[in-house]
């Protein structure tokens, strides 16, 4: 099947005007990746060295969800803590002491799931392309979005909580008493 981004005979593209033109090329919106926000600073206290090691993390996010994965047959897997260790390219004693801090700093986050620990990445800080920001992964992160949130984004998030009729009725109060602090 021919790619649908490009057309490698005469560089048109039925879905996208002027993929070459003098500007240059652009590169199709689907391609796997992440996008960093320029306006979100990172924690003063990671290193560059930590932010590459983040950086090489975020090209590994499932799209839809940022969490660390990959994609086999028709199903998809979380990275374990030993794998990502290894994929940031680190030693096992300075894996704990990254992940540790990582987490601590709200740059990723570990879920307890019955098929074992998941990981994401704060999408204040890398967002997996080509994805909108859903529920789940606002809650994960509510606290660090919300300073960046419009007004209306968030009063969006608690629409859907309300639709949603969240079975942890918790998070429905927890939600509920951020918003009127905020809004």
């Amino acid at each position: 099947m021919e790619n649908l981004d490009e057309n490698p005979r005469d560089g048109t593209n039925p879905y996208f005007k002027d993929v070459f033109n003098n500007d240059g090329y652009r590169f199709p919106f689907n391609k796997a990746g992440s996008r960093i926000f320029s306006d979100v600073q990172f924690p003063i206290s990671i290193t560059p060295a930590e932010i590459g090691r983040m950086t090489i993390l975020s090209k590994l996010m499932i799209a839809g969800t940022n969490m660390l994965g990959y994609r086999q047959d028709t199903k998809i897997y979380a990275y374990t803590y030993d794998e990502i260790i290894d994929l940031a390219r680190l030693r096992r004693s300075q894996g704990s002491s990254f992940m540790c801090k990582m987490i601590r700093l709200h740059l990723m986050q570990r879920v307890q799931t019955t098929s074992g620990p998941q990981y994401y990445i704060n999408p204040a800080y890398f967002m997996a392309s080509g994805q909108r920001l859903n529920l789940n992964l606002f809650l994960l992160f509510k606290d660090d979005l919300m300073p960046i949130l419009p007004d209306w984004v968030l009063r969006g998030f608690l629409t859907q909580v309300r639709e949603k009729k969240v079975s942890q009725s918790a998070i429905i109060t927890e939600v509920e008493k951020i918003f009127d602090n905020v809004i």
